[in-house]
């Protein structure tokens, strides 16, 4: 029986690797693009990028306009002595004219430091020559996207993973339903054969009660599956973004993309290359060192180039006789701010080990999460045949003892007892099976192994 499994889960790969997409990829398509939580981690990405476009955005010049107009009184006064140069002259050309043309009497002059009215309107261009705490933060920025594309990744992953759980569950809920359909009939036609036998004396009252008690016990259970559809329904509507009333359609389980079970070891390396938190974890450790090298770059000198075009004067007149323009060299350099920037050091020094050793104890969570999803799929396949053999075995008893009690070889409470074993045993086929495939998602979930971009370009 077990190599009919293979061959069935060899013949969905197959299918799969062929490029068809089957229903539950397309559900999982529409998850990816509409689900809200995704939406959010997709708009922290975003943010993420137009920050990096900003840290860009730092090694091109700046451009202002600045424009100046003020009214002063007051202030500081400039005495000019300015007869103390002129008098002299003006006396001896006087005394050369033999006339009092020009004044020998001047004193000191004062002018007011500050203009009564003036207006500077200029053009300011600042371009960064050299700036290391500019390359150091852009260098931050674009590990800081790398984490937000990680960590959307991850939750795409988490979001398959769900959506593959909550379509398995409602199907199982679905299988359930119709089993117990069938099983109801089966019920009510034995409860009809025992009152039968009950009015032609060949049966006492207990039988009736005992079909009348089973019947109640399936109305319970029906219930409980109905209650377990519409919520399995609900969710799976809830990570998809629809209405929760949405109907879903039912998919054939050989259409599934199987996760072959490979070696632990091969499952352990191939989560340690590909699991997205990982390379979170590496971004971060890289941001850190990156903001190491920020702080120390403090040390450093920063060197602008400055060009300053404009108008001033008086008075608003834009002519070639106010404008004026004034090139700078500007050296910018931090000497001593009381220990600051060591201290910055030191801390960006311990975050940078402190991620390190998260990187270390996730890399063997990671292992330890694999192992455990590796186990259980392991365990859910052995199930899965065991139950289809306990199946087998009790149908075949079953099949057997109904004939034995339609002869009157056999007492009802042999009867009864092989059909609820029987019974029993499809619904745990039923439960099984679907357990399998969701243990198959959670181990697709584990190793990273569904391709997010197989229908889109990244």
């Amino acid at each position: 029986m077990f190599r009919y499994v293979k061959i069935i889960l060899l013949m969905s790969v197959i299918y799969a690797s062929a490029g068809e997409t089957s229903i539950l990829d397309q559900y999982i398509e529409t998850a990816l693009e509409g689900n809200l939580a995704l939406q959010q981690q997709e708009f922290s990405f975003e943010k993420s990028a137009a920050a990096l476009e900003e840290a860009r955005g730092l090694f091109l010049p700046t451009v202002s306009l600045n424009a100046r107009y003020s009214r002063a009184g007051g202030g500081r006064q400039i005495e000019i002595p300015v007869g103390q140069f002129v008098n002299p002259v003006y006396q001896t050309l006087n005394y050369l004219l033999q006339q009092n043309v020009f004044p020998a009497d001047i004193g000191v002059q004062t002018f007011p430091f500050l203009r009564e009215e003036e207006q500077e309107t200029k053009i300011r261009a600042v371009q960064p020559l050299f700036k290391p705490e500019i390359v150091y933060n852009y260098q931050i920025k674009d590990r800081l996207k790398e984490i937000e594309e990680s960590g959307k990744e991850v939750y795409a992953r988490q979001l398959v993973a769900e959506v593959k759980t909550a379509y398995f569950n409602y199907l199982k809920a679905m299988e359930i339903i119709e089993f117990l359909d069938r099983t109801q009939e089966l019920l009510k036609e034995n409860m009809r054969v025992n009152k039968k036998l009950v009015e032609n004396q060949k049966a006492t009252w207990e039988v009736v009660y005992r079909a009348r008690a089973d019947l109640s016990l399936l109305e319970k259970q029906r219930a409980e599956a109905e209650k377990s559809l519409d919520m399995a329904r609900a969710y799976f509507n809830f990570l998809l973004n629809r209405p929760q009333e949405d109907t879903i359609d039912p998919v054939q389980l050989e259409s599934v993309s199987a996760v072959l079970e490979s070696d632990l070891t091969v499952a352990e390396n191939q989560a340690l290359n590909n699991r997205q938190e990982l390379k979170q974890l590496a971004a971060g450790v890289e941001a850190a060192r990156s903001g190491i090298k920020l702080n120390r770059s403090a040390f450093l000198p920063g060197v602008f180039a400055v060009l300053d075009y404009g108008f001033q004067g008086e008075q608003y007149r834009f002519s070639e006789e106010d404008d004026f323009w004034m090139a700078s060299l500007i050296l910018e350099w931090n000497l001593f701010n009381g220990f600051q920037d060591k201290a910055k050091i030191q801390q960006a020094t311990l975050e940078k080990k402190k991620i390190e050793a998260r990187r270390q104890e996730l890399e063997n969570q990671i292992r330890l999460e694999v192992r455990e999803a590796w186990h259980n799929l392991v365990v859910a396949r052995k199930d899965l045949q065991s139950t289809r053999d306990r199946l087998d075995s009790q149908k075949k008893s079953f099949e057997i003892m109904d004939k034995k009690y339609q002869q009157g070889m056999a007492l009802q409470v042999e009867y009864l007892d092989a059909r609820n074993n029987y019974l029993q045993s499809e619904i745990q086929q039923v439960v099984a099976t679907f357990d399998y495939y969701i243990r198959q998602a959670d181990f697709e979930r584990t190793v990273a192994g569904y391709d997010l971009y197989k229908n889109q370009t990244k």
